[in-house]
């Protein structure tokens, strides 16, 4: 009864180690394919902003590390305002408090739009007028693109 009961808990627990193996390498492996497919969309934005900008070596070198820097601090406004949005819940909330949410994203998107302007004077440093307006142009277009992709996944 002994050696039984040895074996059952031993099964048990080999049982427990395999689901909980495969638990962790689902979600190893979930978050290596979505870090590749963020590095497949940035690398397709990359494609389409080089196409569209048709930049000379030169620009190339001034542009891109500029442009990757803007991007970034975009990226961190845009998670401030979906952290605002999503946390903080009107539900529940006084008037006062949805207020300051409001003001807080309204704040972001002055931020944004300041940041904008400072990278747009930047870019003129080491692209053409023309390009900027390309560059934005190339950013929309991606953007529905990829909205449309996601689109058709669901």
């Amino acid at each position: 009864m002994n050696l039984q009961f040895r074996f059952k808990r031993y099964r048990n627990t080999f049982a427990l180690l395999l689901l909980l193996v495969g638990a962790v390498s689902t979600t190893a492996h979930a978050q290596r394919r979505s870090e590749e497919e963020i590095k497949r969309i940035q690398d397709a934005k990359v494609a389409i902003i080089t196409n569209r900008l048709n930049l000379t070596p030169e620009q190339s070198t001034g542009f891109w590390p500029m442009y990757n820097e803007y991007a970034q601090k975009r990226r961190e406004i845009h998670r401030a305002q979906r952290k605002i949005i999503n946390d903080k819940k009107a539900e529940g909330q006084n008037d006062e408090a949805v207020l300051n949410n409001l003001k807080e994203v309204q704040e972001l998107r002055q931020k944004e739009l300041d940041l904008e302007k400072d990278y747009q004077n930047k870019f003129l440093k080491v692209i053409t007028a023309s390009q900027v307006i390309e560059l934005y142009k190339a950013e929309r277009t991606f953007n529905d693109m990829l909205i449309q992709r996601l689109k058709q996944k669901n």
